[in-house]
């Protein structure tokens, strides 16, 4: 079969499965095909679908990317953004969330690890994604599989001071659990959407975001060599945010982490998660506050937050350099994605600009002034 041909069954197949148009399903594809991550964790759905059937006793009626069904995507995703994140739809109507850790660099251990913490989460009441079945991890060609509850309710408005309060008062609860072994135990905080690579502790973020400009380092023209100096200069320079005090924390705490209705809301994606510095996740989660209604936003952040966690002096201290550690992580992301693309990076757009240490100063002074009025 021609790569043609396999396209465009795989578009009829996307078309049966969404409802979409047969011109709708094709663009989507072509557009998840050019994503950073769309290859990083493989997987072949028809002997993922038989094996989950086996596995579970189940009848599938169709298993999709998260944002491939417009009935499922989340709100502000797109066709790709989540490829190894599925949507199991049981032929009874009920629906799973199967997520895929297939690449080389994946360990089962690590899976059975987050389902251990989903298992700490749930003996806590913490409000997270529940585990699908007692025996959530399985492995197909030695590759992890885990499944959970679909929540209802999708992604909630980032517009809301309400939503931003009950998202800091969600970690501050988290960064206040019971320290535990095993899993719980584990190194954790980084984002861990690249195949797995770099995981464990907030400072993975900074290893990943040197590999990205590393992997283009000879494709770089005159043009784009001062941001790619720029660039590597603030990761060689990066607060590491070791040293600070540790919880157990999430990967990748910002509103799309959470899912759910407004004073109800779960979080979601816990495979970064670990025991780690906790500043990190508050960090991530004021800086993508900073960019809606800031001032609000940001003090409804450490209303919630402060109800259980007082910033130590250190944290406040090294808060503006922890405010740029994901930015960074995402701008040396975005680089190599525009040197593949064949275009000049500038120095005037993404996450990362040449103000963005007055901008991290800005919030950490509104974070810091918040609880303190």
């Amino acid at each position: 079969m021609t790569k043609q041909s396999s396209f465009k069954r795989a578009v009829r197949e996307r078309a049966r499965a969404t409802g979409q148009r047969y011109t709708q399903a094709r663009a989507d594809l072509e557009l998840a095909n050019r994503q950073e991550f769309i290859h990083s964790r493989p997987f072949e759905e028809v002997p993922l679908k038989a094996h989950l059937e086996q596995q579970y006793g189940i009848e599938i009626n169709s298993i999709l990317p998260i944002d491939d069904d417009p009935a499922t995507r989340p709100d502000g995703s797109w066709p790709g953004h989540y490829p190894s994140t599925l949507v199991v739809k049981h032929v009874d109507g009920q629906q799973w969330i199967a997520r895929i850790f297939s690449s080389s660099a994946d360990r089962v251990s690590r899976v059975q690890g987050d389902a251990e913490i989903l298992q700490f989460l749930a003996a806590h009441d913490f409000p997270a994604e529940r585990i699908a079945r007692d025996d959530p991890v399985t492995a197909l060609g030695g590759k992890g599989i885990i499944v959970t509850k679909f929540i209802d309710g999708g992604r909630p408005s980032a517009g809301s001071p309400a939503v931003w309060h009950e998202l800091g008062d969600l970690l501050g609860r988290l960064h206040t659990l019971p320290a535990a072994g095993g899993a719980v135990s584990r190194d954790g905080g980084a984002e861990e959407h690249d195949g797995g690579f770099h995981v464990g502790r907030p400072k993975e973020d900074l290893a990943a975001a040197m590999s990205f400009l590393i992997s283009v380092e000879n494709d770089v023209n005159a043009a784009g060599r001062e941001k790619f100096e720029w660039l590597r200069d603030q990761v060689e320079n990066a607060d590491d945010a070791e040293g600070l005090p540790e919880a157990l924390t999430h990967g990748n705490y910002h509103p799309w982490a959470a899912v759910g209705t407004p004073g109800n809301l779960s979080i979601v994606g816990w495979a970064g998660s670990g025991r780690g510095p906790r500043l990190p996740a508050l960090a991530w989660l004021l800086r993508t506050a900073a960019e809606h209604n800031a001032t609000e936003n940001i003090a409804a952040v450490m209303h919630g937050y402060s109800q259980h966690v007082r910033l130590s002096d250190d944290e406040r201290q090294r808060l503006p350099a922890i405010l740029n550690m994901r930015a960074l992580w995402l701008e040396c992301l975005g680089f190599r994605m525009t040197v593949n693309d064949g275009r000049v990076p500038a120095m005037d757009e993404g996450w990362m600009r040449p103000n963005s240490h007055e901008h991290a100063e800005r919030v950490a002074a509104q974070a810091i002034a918040a609880v303190r009025n």
